[in-house]
């Protein structure tokens, strides 16, 4: 029998002489029905163990590829397959097999944000940045100066991030860093690493559908709690806690999204007091934190917290679109190194070049110019978009201008049919996000559209708003 065991391999022997064998059966070498070395023989022939071996057909017993008898012929067969009588069935259709599913609301919200890119209609759709957002100075020189020294960009840019967060009076280390593609990757990471299935996680409602699409396909019970015009209901939080016992509660509490809340300073207090009482750790996605139009800078729930309870995750996709996928997670040691882990597991790699732009950029201190000129960008299209607004506010439409972000979460009167609006906008060639996408389960009241000014120009907003005032008009019931 033709058994290669190589003993400097990392794989245990006994693996090496099953996954061997097993290939044997699969490729037809042992036929159905052939008996198999007795364990003492094999043992021999391999200089090894017996019970190496007893181990090895255990494990091929185990999966089906061997069986053991113990009457007369005794030993180990190789175990017959298939039955050739039974006719071939057609394989089970993948589609049917697959356990990451969409919710149609879902499917919508997700093909709204891709035909977001696309220039065939007027788009408030998705979070699509514009050609605003790139950054212009310094790029070039970056390029044209790379280094062909190899460096690690990696550790580098968790202590570049470490500069970026020290703005914000967040003092961390690079220890404290994993990166990441995105914060939805960093998202499902966590739940990966903490959850079970059947486990519960608070987050506020409105809730982003492809956040909740992560929590339902990983088994996991997404219960919602409302916002305030301050933040999340705490009150209403806490009988959650009491009834669910979650796990998590998720929170972003700068510029939510889609409501473009920012969460008091008192009510960041008290949500961490609640957190520390009930033993409950948060997670702060802090994606908006950039797009700050008026109003001081409140602390993050991180910098805050006296408990080491809070994780917080954000990306650089907004600011630094380049294609460029970087961000990261903040939170203990301990975390990071088991996060480290389990992504070098996964093979979730990002690009050493997009860092190496990046670090340079942030290094020669043009990061925080840009972020200087995005907010004057953006605070012009927030007014616009406003003002705009107020021109057909006797159409049925209300809003909240928020304080920074790039969203504008627009309250609609009772009267008005926020599906038909949705379709009578889209039939105008204007693209925008119906409210009921955020709602997993549902509202009660007048329903909401989201508008988002990431990616039009200052013609298309005075345009998209004269269609969406013609879209109400047709979306009365």
């Amino acid at each position: 029998m033709n058994i290669r065991i190589n003993r400097s391999s990392q794989t245990p022997i006994y693996l090496q002489i099953k996954c061997a064998i097993q290939n044997l059966i699969l490729s037809g070498e042992l036929s159905p029905g052939y008996k198999m070395p007795a364990e003492r023989k094999l043992a021999g022939e391999l200089d090894i163990h017996r019970n190496t071996v007893i181990k090895a057909y255990g494990e091929l017993v185990d999966e089906g590829y061997l069986i053991v008898s113990s009457k007369r012929p005794k030993g180990y067969f190789v175990k017959e397959i298939a039955d050739d009588g039974v006719p071939f069935k057609r394989f089970f259709p993948l589609e049917k097999m697959i356990r990451y599913h969409f919710t149609d609301k879902e499917k919508l919200f997700l093909d709204i944000f891709s035909r977001s890119e696309r220039e065939e209609c007027i788009s408030m759709g998705g979070i699509i940045m514009d050609d605003a957002a790139y950054p212009r100075e310094g790029v070039e020189k970056i390029l044209q100066n790379m280094s062909r020294e190899p460096r690690n960009e990696a550790e580098r840019m968790k202590k570049n991030i470490c500069s970026v967060l020290f703005q914000e009076n967040m003092y961390v280390s690079p220890k404290n860093i994993q990166l990441v593609a995105e914060t939805n990757q960093a998202l499902s990471h966590i739940m990966t690493l903490y959850l079970e299935e059947g486990d519960y996680v608070i987050a506020e409602e409105p809730v982003v559908p492809d956040n909740a699409s992560i929590f339902r396909n990983k088994g996991i019970n997404l219960v919602t709690v409302p916002m305030e015009p301050d933040g999340m209901d705490l009150a209403k939080l806490e009988t959650a806690i009491r009834k669910y016992a979650p796990k998590f509660i998720y929170t972003m509490p700068n510029y939510h999204n889609p409501t473009g809340i920012v969460m008091s300073l008192e009510k960041r207090k008290k949500l961490l007091e609640l957190a520390g009482r009930y033993c409950i750790p948060i997670i702060e996605e802090d994606s908006q934190r950039d797009f700050r139009y008026e109003g001081n800078r409140l602390p993050s729930l991180y910098a805050q917290d006296r408990y080491r309870s809070v994780i917080y995750i954000d990306s650089f996709t907004l600011t630094f679109p380049y294609g460029i996928k970087t961000g990261y997670i903040v939170g203990p040691t301990d975390l990071i190194e088991t996060l480290e882990r389990l992504i070098v597991v996964d093979e979730t790699f990002v690009s050493s070049l997009g860092q190496y732009i990046l670090n340079e950029y942030i290094e020669r201190g043009y990061y925080q110019t840009h972020i200087g000129h995005l907010v004057k960008h953006y605070a012009h299209k927030r007014d616009l978009l406003c003002q705009c607004l107020d021109g057909i506010a006797d159409k049925g439409i209300t809003y909240t201008k928020p304080r920074g972000g790039l969203l504008l979460w627009c309250d609609l009167e009772e009267r008005i049919n926020e599906r038909r609006l949705y379709h009578e906008a889209e039939s105008r060639g204007l693209l925008i996000m119906p409210g009921f996408l955020f709602y997993p389960k549902g509202y009660e009241g007048g329903g909401h559209v989201r508008l988002c000014f990431s990616n039009i120009s200052d013609a298309d907003i005075e345009r998209g708003v004269q269609i969406l005032s013609e879209a109400l008009e047709h979306s009365v019931e």
